[in-house]
């Protein structure tokens, strides 16, 4: 009796998950026309299978080919008429209407070189994205190698083409090539953005795996996907329509226009797999005392707020586990004097409370927070590793008035940036958009995009106090 009460158990259950699965496949095919950019196979991109062959020269030598495939399979004469599309030579996000196609990688020398760095750019992003720290960080004495991930850079596409196994080849590839540059005797600096940040992560737990892997001195990580949702878990399970032409858009959890030329706007349900598979792997690595006593010092900058990965899992995860080795957390708290924050669903609590009820640490942690919810004035909150004192002092920053919190995408971001910035700078070739200024008003439902896209902030006004800390903390 009892096993024919299971059985009539899991048949239902399997009735109630088919009846959802086909339920979303079907509502799948309500999202927007694909047009190629989501249908092309690159047939000449990366993969981890081409690591023994690929240095780094040749792995520019693909970027190129990569740039004639999407040519040739993606004609720019036969786009809608668009002011904002990234495939059309006449719009105002063509990348090659910038001043330097940032979507491929690249590299910045220093005159008088103190060490290397290695930039790992996020999920969907470019090389872009880590711009402005490499700029930083070449001035302070390091050449730098910002490679781009495979699957990103040319065609959306390419985020369900690409695994995460080639990205984590492609780390490695960067790397040496960073070793044999001027200064790679005195440190190696591996920094990441969003999984860029979790590659950094992943590389530095298992350089000793291999004796022809360099180990890095320090990491630096910003809005680290340390861990995503666990909603990814089922990310993959399109893959049993999807293939069918029917079902085709069910491979994407959004079908967004691609206006942006250095990011993806749309997102692949393939990408989120791949992103969860190398979460896992870092996350059980965490859990390893032998591995852990390999991670050099960190410094992290974060959020408080962050709607793309999990804030919190950067200390319950990473932080609360590292050994005593000099690593730095700076936390964002939001702006308390904002308005806008009492329309919150709910405010964040105090990071300054759990950060007090919870030392000492094993790392130093630093708060940017409001003076007082009075006040847009910023404070800089401290508390050093293996203390419980804390120190208050004035950072001479204040909040935007309009800026009610920081955000995953702002974080690596100055101001002044031509693209994300806040709009106020203009120079000669200007490519006419700032996207971090854009706020149209108007009625509900008529823009392609939703209030979100463009409400979200895209810089991080306090991007000088940001480098200024990186900088100080290399040369402890």
């Amino acid at each position: 009796m009892f096993l024919n009460y299971a059985i009539r158990a899991v048949l239902i259950v399997f009735l109630l998950v088919a009846t959802v699965y086909f339920v979303r496949a079907f509502d799948s095919r309500g999202l927007p026309d694909l047009g190629p950019e989501y249908r092309i196979d690159f047939e000449r991109e990366f993969t981890a299978s081409d690591e023994a062959d690929t240095d780094w020269d040749a792995y520019l030598a693909i970027e190129d080919a990569l740039a004639e495939e999407l040519e040739q399979k993606i004609d720019g004469d036969s786009r809608p008429d668009s002011l904002f599309d990234r495939y059309s030579d006449d719009s105002l996000t063509f990348p090659g209407n910038f001043d330097g196609n940032w979507n491929r990688s690249y590299e910045l020398s220093a005159s008088t070189p103190r060490g290397v760095a290695v930039l790992l750019h996020g999920l969907s992003d470019s090389p872009y994205s880590m711009l402005a720290t490499a700029q930083t960080l070449a001035g302070a004495g390091y050449n730098v190698v910002v490679p781009r991930m495979p699957g990103h850079g040319f065609a959306v596409a390419g985020l369900v083409q690409a695994r995460w196994e080639d990205w984590t080849a492609a780390v490695r590839i960067a790397v040496r090539h960073a070793m044999s540059r001027p200064g790679a005797e005195q440190a190696l600096l591996i920094g990441g953005y969003s999984n860029g940040g979790l590659m950094a992560v992943d590389y530095a737990l298992r350089c000793r795996d291999d004796n022809d892997t360099p180990c890095p001195t320090r990491l630096v990580l910003f809005s680290p996907a340390i861990a995503v949702s666990s909603a990814a878990l089922v990310a993959n399970w399109h893959a049993a329509v999807s293939w069918l032409p029917y079902f085709e858009k069910f491979k994407w959890l959004s079908v967004l226009p691609e206006i942006d030329p250095f990011k993806f706007t749309s997102f692949s349900k393939r990408a989120g797999w791949e992103i969860y598979k190398i979460a896992n792997r870092t996350n059980r690595m965490l859990r390893d005392p032998e591995r852990l006593e390999r991670l050099p010092p960190i410094l992290t900058f974060q959020s408080v707020v962050d709607n793309t990965v999990s804030s919190s899992a950067v200390v319950d995860t990473l932080y609360r586990h590292l050994p005593s080795n000099s690593s730095s957390l700076v936390v964002y708290d939001v702006n308390r004097n904002s308005s806008i924050v009492h329309l919150m669903r709910k405010i964040p609590a105090d990071p300054l409370e759990y950060f007090r009820s919870t030392a000492p640490h094993n790392y130093d942690v630093a708060i940017l927070r409001n003076e007082d919810n009075y006040s847009l004035d910023i404070d800089v909150t401290r508390i050093p590793a293996g203390r419980k004192e804390i120190t208050v002092e004035r950072s001479g920053l204040v909040w935007p008035r309009s800026v009610y919190s920081m955000s995953h995408i702002a974080v690596p971001f100055a101001p002044n940036d031509l693209l994300y910035g806040d709009g106020t700078l203009r120079v000669e070739n200007d490519p006419g958009i700032a996207f971090g200024a854009l706020a149209p008003r108007g009625e509900l439902g008529v823009l392609r995009l939703t209030s979100d896209y463009f409400l979200r902030t895209r810089y991080n006004p306090f991007f000088q106090f940001q480098s200024k800390t990186l900088i100080d903390w290399l040369r402890e």
